[in-house]
């Protein structure tokens, strides 16, 4: 046996003790990337569905905080996200005192589970308890627009 037939059996052992390494890299930062696509996603997803309640909420009494249509926030964000959902609750601020009425912010939480593709990045990303799948979160407070009271 000459002393290249020994340098390609080499080769090829240290390829397989190499490339599972590498494929688990690669296929980590694909995943990464898949999951960051998703939380910009459901981020603005999240911040539109906030945006619209805090325009449409409506009017309260001066003291109280109008209630969302959780229904019609409900339809738009799946619209955007079909299997993302959203709850909206609306939390008092400060009192203003020229209009003497208080003002309210709108909390949004959307969440939304995506499905990770990878099998060697999806054992290290996912939820403990659900093997390949990964459950998001977003959180948007946005400001309850009311008119002046007459």
């Amino acid at each position: 046996m000459s002393g290249t037939e020994h340098r390609a059996g080499q080769v090829v052992v240290e390829m397989l003790l190499v490339l599972p390494v590498f494929l688990g890299i690669i296929f980590s930062i694909m995943e990464i990337g898949y999951v960051s696509f998703h939380v910009i996603l459901l981020n603005h997803a999240t911040y539109e569905v906030a945006r619209i309640g805090g325009m449409t909420c409506g009017q309260a009494n001066p003291g109280t905080c109008p209630q969302p249509n959780g229904a019609r926030l409900s339809t738009v964000m799946s619209q955007i996200i079909p299997e993302a959902t959203v709850v909206c609750q609306p939390y008092p601020t400060l009192v203003d005192p020229q209009a003497q009425q208080q003002n309210c912010e709108l909390h949004c939480l959307g969440q939304h589970t995506i499905k990770l593709i990878f099998p060697i990045s999806s054992i290290i990303l996912s939820d403990k308890g659900t093997p390949g799948l990964k459950a998001l979160k977003a959180v948007v407070a946005m400001p309850i627009e009311r008119p002046l009271p007459q």
